[in-house]
């Protein structure tokens, strides 16, 4: 779910220094290829740090529970939830693009069987509820071999992962496994 990035130690990620460019747009600002990757980045494409909010989700709404979503304009959509606050549940609807995030009222539970679009992304969101930060995790790289890391930071849609070399990485929460007990 989104790119992986490959961030710098986390030593540098706070040294300003690490985050100027070379290149520059016509307009002096840095071109966005150009930008170095931090964590504050990162992170916003992962939707922000999931223990930011503290509030308590509504009743029944946790990730992996599929949900029905009524829209102002009175329709309802099946979706998946991703996450929950008191505020907002974030709702991945069943065509696996769009995101919703609406409030706990506009949320209802599903009643139906499980809509097979959805069934393999509830299964990853219900792993991911499960992990927590410091726990050692399994995530693919760029050429499909598992890799095994820490999570450092818990997000909404994924996490911070420190790697055994010392970089960081985003990963979204479908590519996060926990490592087996017997290998930690």
């Amino acid at each position: 779910m989104g790119k992986k990035l490959n961030l710098p130690v986390v030593r540098s990620v706070f040294d300003r220094s690490d985050t100027t460019t070379e290149g520059a747009s016509k307009s002096g600002a840095p071109s966005r290829k150009d930008v170095k990757p931090t964590l504050e980045t990162a992170r916003k494409r992962l939707g922000g740090r999931a223990s930011d909010v503290r509030e308590p989700a509504p009743d029944g709404m946790l990730p992996g529970q599929i949900v029905t979503v009524t829209t102002k304009s009175g329709d309802t959509h099946v979706g998946v939830v991703l996450f929950a606050g008191i505020e907002a549940i974030h709702v991945l609807l069943q065509d696996g693009v769009r995101l919703k995030r609406v409030r706990a009222e506009d949320v209802g539970p599903y009643d139906g069987s499980m809509p097979t679009e959805l069934d393999s992304i509830a299964t990853d969101a219900r792993v991911f509820r499960m992990m927590y930060e410091g726990q050692s995790i399994r995530y693919p790289d760029d050429h499909g071999s598992l890799v095994s890391g820490k999570l450092i930071e818990k997000c909404r849609y994924g996490a911070l992962v420190a790697r055994e070399d010392g970089a960081v990485v985003a990963v979204g929460f479908r590519k996060l496994w926990p490592l087996p007990i017997a290998e930690t």
